[in-house]
């Protein structure tokens, strides 16, 4: 034993034999080990540190959306008098105020009155009526019987350190004359667009003076204006209260004090006036009538103080009508204020003691503003940018509040709910991310992309999960191990092949080869399985014929029937097609059950999609199988049980756990493929759940939109939401399997 401990004795100075050596090894090892911990540990909290840092990210890129709508009073200050209208330049720096003795200019950043340009021809007149606009250019409605309309502009200006200043210019119109005798004028209205402007203004009980002043280039550059004047009698019930243009279809609509509302058809002024609406009970009369942006949305306000949405239609007859929309919160007092956004369906009502700021979409009311202490509105306006409101009390006092609501037409609502846009028939989920124009609005539904992704997936899972498993059960538990190492590792290299590659065969081949062979690609699961069913029978019936599927061989057989049975299917198919489906399919889909059949569909999809899961199902599987202790399946034999027997009631609920887990995994692969979903379907959102008809997901509609929304956009915002979507599902996703995985493993943890 000493001669052994000198021989391992590497220090000949130390005095215990083997310490060195010893000592020096465990200290390496303790080091080893500790370094390997850290590495790990460290290497696991960076994985969970990127998870929270990706999740932080897209939080906070959604988060702004659903801030909450806010105003902060700026300024106040006092006008020279009380205003019956506002207006603002885009940068908030300057107003102007139309006043009884007409109109002055003040600066909101110095609050200070800055000038009153004269105007021409005034002759000593008070304002009595206003048709405002945010175009700047207001129509005035004089005591003297005349309406004088005036163009305000805002220039900018730039000194020499390059500071803007904004210097506003009047350039007033030719005044006209509504009423003969003198008497003041009080109710009008106007439009104007590049080809001139429009006025209305009641000259008598029933009666309507109709100004049109069309502006035309000539050919030397300049600009000619010629003008037109008519009076038109409207036999109406009641009185005329309430009056607005409709340019969308050309009309004049009239409200009055019967609650009625009639149309009267420009081109053809002189016709009888159409009733097309009323208020919700007989006497409950129109105190206004004013278009949103775009000239489709109709607001009406009622003397119950009531505010709603209405929607002209025409029908094929070309009869007119009004659709209500949305009823928005009522007013304690009557609503003589109304303002609308230049830049998308907001729009304010007002009443002496508040101010409501409404999005006509959504139908929310955003933010309310009551009036200061000892004062009531006289006026209000939306500025131009949408951040800000200027608003006028019975003192004179101007107040300009500072707007933060970047993002009006998100909401919850808004995003999973049915919304009643302009132009439909009724409530729907729909994704438009562009509108047609700017006065038509995107569409940020969420619901028809979560149905996409839902609907790829699922047509995915039916044709992945079956294949997947069964060849796992067959490859694990009968196949001969020495097909098993050439057939495993074959499917295992599938989930090699990329996305993008998928996706462009999908898109390229299958999606056209689909088309024409629909009839026999529907039967061919039948045709398959009737043949397999066939084979089995002879296969008991007739022993002689065993050779032809050897135990632990019957692939070779399997995939004879199925490359016969697919042959089979595709010409009874095409003889189906011929004889019974009216010689092609997509016309007898279309008109027995008004199905249209796109060529890129969720069919496609789920075919191209499931050769991307089944790798991954199917290797988790065969390795949850393959793993079940070797004495659970012995001792089932070893008691008389067949292989068939065994396999069923021993080996798969004891792999059930990992078999559920291999489920979930491909089900979340489904969830967030992007690429095959991009390029094999149409790409349209629809909530369909016909297999026929195209889609899209929130992971291909990211892919699609993101290079194109602007960043910090409303667009660009939601595509975070989507993501963040997408992350949530496939979190709750894997927390169901594993919690679903851990159960069954306790349950079968006995066997």
């Amino acid at each position: 034993m000493n001669q052994n401990l000198q021989t391992t004795k590497l220090d000949p100075g130390s005095t215990k034999p083997g310490r060195a050596f010893f000592g020096k090894s465990l200290i390496q090892r303790q080091f080893a080990d500790t370094m390997a911990r850290w590495v790990v540990t460290a290497g696991g909290w960076i994985i969970i540190a990127s998870i929270l840092a990706i999740l932080f990210v897209i939080v906070a890129e959604v988060y702004p959306l659903f801030k909450t709508p806010s105003v902060n009073l700026v300024s106040t200050f006092k006008a020279k008098s009380v205003p019956w209208s506002l207006g603002l330049d885009p940068y908030q720096d300057k107003a102007y105020t139309v006043e009884n003795d007409g109109i002055r200019f003040y600066s909101l950043t110095d609050k200070i009155f800055e000038s009153q340009p004269e105007l021409a021809e005034w002759n000593s007149a008070q304002v009595t009526g206003v048709s405002p606009s945010l175009k700047n250019f207001p129509v005035l409605g004089l005591s003297d019987g005349r309406v004088y309309p005036v163009n305000i502009e805002f220039h900018l200006v730039y000194n020499s350190d390059s500071q803007r200043s904004i210097e506003p210019r009047l350039k007033a119109e030719s005044s006209v004359q509504v009423r003969s005798d003198g008497s003041p004028v009080t109710l009008l209205t106007h439009i104007k667009n590049e080809k001139g402007y429009q006025i209305a203004a009641q000259s008598g009980p029933g009666k309507i003076s109709l100004i049109q002043v069309r502006l035309k280039k000539t050919m030397m550059g300049t600009t000619r204006k010629t003008m037109s004047q008519d009076t038109i009698t409207i036999p109406i019930e009641g009185k005329i209260t309430a009056m607005v243009f409709d340019e969308a279809y050309d009309s004049l609509l009239l409200g009055t004090s019967f609650g009625q509302i009639f149309r009267i058809d420009l081109e053809d002024p002189f016709s009888p006036a159409k009733l097309i609406g009323a208020t919700s009970k007989p006497g409950v009369s129109v105190d206004r009538l004013d278009f949103i942006l775009g000239g489709y949305t109709l607001i009406v306000a009622d003397s119950e103080k009531n505010v709603n949405s209405y929607q002209l239609q025409k029908s094929e007859t070309g009869k007119f009508s009004l659709k209500k929309i949305y009823h928005f919160p009522s007013h304690n007092n009557p609503v003589q204020l109304f303002s609308f956004s230049l830049r998308n369906k907001g729009f304010l009502t007002g009443s002496k003691e508040i101010i409501n700021l409404h999005y006509a979409t959504t139908r929310e009311t955003q933010i309310q503003i009551p009036a200061p202490d000892n004062s009531s509105f006289r006026a209000a306006m939306i500025a131009p940018k949408f951040d800000g409101i200027l608003a006028s009390d019975n003192s004179g006092n101007l107040y300009r509040w500072h707007m933060e609501n970047p993002y009006p037409q998100i909401s919850l609502a808004g995003l999973f709910g049915e919304i009643w846009y302009e132009g439909y028939e009724g409530p729907e989920y729909v994704w438009q991310s562009t509108g047609g124009s700017d006065e038509f609005e995107s569409k940020f539904s969420l619901v028809p992309l979560i149905f996409g992704t839902l609907k790829g997936t699922l047509y995915a899972m039916l044709f992945a999960v079956p294949l997947a498993l069964f060849a796992s059960f067959y490859v694990s538990q009968f196949m001969k191990p020495d097909l098993k190492r050439i057939i495993k590792p074959t499917i295992e290299i599938m989930a090699a092949l990329p996305s993008v590659v998928l996706g462009f065969f999908a898109a390229l081949v299958i999606a056209p080869q689909v088309e024409i062979l629909l009839p026999g690609i529907i039967i061919m699961p039948l045709v398959i399985t009737a043949l397999i069913v066939i084979a089995l029978l002879a296969y008991e019936f007739f022993p002689g014929l065993r050779f032809l599927a050897k135990n632990g061989r019957e692939i070779y057989l399997l995939i004879f029937i199925t490359c016969v049975g697919g042959l089979l299917s595709v010409i009874v198919g095409s003889l189906i097609e011929s004889s019974v489906l009216m010689g092609d399919h997509r016309i007898w889909l279309k008109e027995v059950f008004a199905v249209t059949y796109d060529q890129r569909n969720a069919l496609v999809v789920g075919l191209a999609m499931g050769f991307a899961v089944i790798p991954i199902i199917f290797t988790i599987a065969e390795d949850s199988l393959s793993n079940v202790p070797e004495h659970l399946k012995a001792s089932s034999l070893a008691l008389g049980a067949t292989p068939w027997q065994t396999a069923l009631n021993v080996i798969l609920p004891t792999a059930s756990p990992g078999i559920f887990s291999a489920m979930m995994i491909g089900f979340g692969r489904a969830i967030g493929e992007t690429m095959i979903v991009l390029m094999a379907t149409g790409n349209t959102p629809v909530m369909e759940w016909s297999m026929f008809n195209g889609f899209r997901a929130l992971s291909a509609n990211i892919a699609v939109e993101l290079p194109e929304a602007p960043e910090g956009g409303t667009l660009f915002r939601i595509l975070f939401l989507a993501a963040f979507l997408l992350f949530i599902m496939t979190f709750a996703v894997n927390t169901v399997a594993e919690l679903v995985r851990l159960r069954l493993r306790k349950r079968y943890q006995g066997l």
